[in-house]
């Protein structure tokens, strides 16, 4: 009797072991799958999966600047909380996107309230699925749309540290020495402007 209480104390502990390894795969598995993923190289082929209304190009400027998303400290404004609660920073890129994988930009005021959504078409055939999480400041864009000093439009609000490390630099220290476009998975002219509309 003792000898079979023995084994069955040796059962359960082997299968309580055995348990706890597939839920430690299990736990694995979905970490690995829904870990932050942002794909360059798939934003020459992208699909437009939402609806949208197109709007005029307001300047076809090939810049992206970008902005890192800390210095952005307001706990009450919109930018804070839609950084906070939809945002995420990609590990591999640095950049911030959203559940549907738009990326985080700061637009002028042409480009409405912050969290609007819009795919950006390039002349090199790139799609930028992108989300306004900042706004352009009207005195460096007096026209709501593009920066007075430099023309850019696209400024890529970003985890400058990881993006760094992924993006590299040129020559003058800044990541791809301060102009995104500098990369062959974002560059190009702005030639088509979307709003989604849903």
């Amino acid at each position: 009797m003792n000898n079979v209480l023995r084994i069955l104390k040796r059962i359960r502990t082997e299968v309580y072991v055995g348990l706890l390894l597939v839920l430690l795969f299990v736990f694995l598995l979905v970490t690995v799958l829904t870990a932050p993923n942002v794909d360059l190289a798939k934003l020459s082929h992208y699909e437009k999966k939402l609806a949208c209304v197109e709007m005029p190009v307001c300047a076809d400027s090939d810049g992206k600047t970008y902005e890192d998303y800390r210095m952005i400290t307001d706990e009450t404004s919109d930018q804070y909380r839609l950084i906070q609660e939809k945002l995420k920073v990609d590990s591999k890129t640095g950049l911030l996107y959203d559940r549907d994988g738009f990326l985080a930009v700061a637009l002028g005021y042409q480009f409405g309230e912050i969290g609007t959504r819009y795919y950006f078409t390039l002349d090199s055939g790139i799609v930028l699925p992108l989300i306004k999480t900042d706004e352009k400041a009207p005195k460096d864009a007096s026209d709501g749309c593009q920066v007075d000093i430099n023309g850019t439009v696209i400024e890529f609000v970003l985890d400058s540290e990881i993006a760094l490390r992924y993006f590299g630099t040129i020559s003058n220290g800044l990541i791809l020495d301060g102009n995104l476009n500098n990369s062959p998975y974002l560059k190009g002219r702005i030639v088509r402007i979307e709003k989604v509309s849903e």
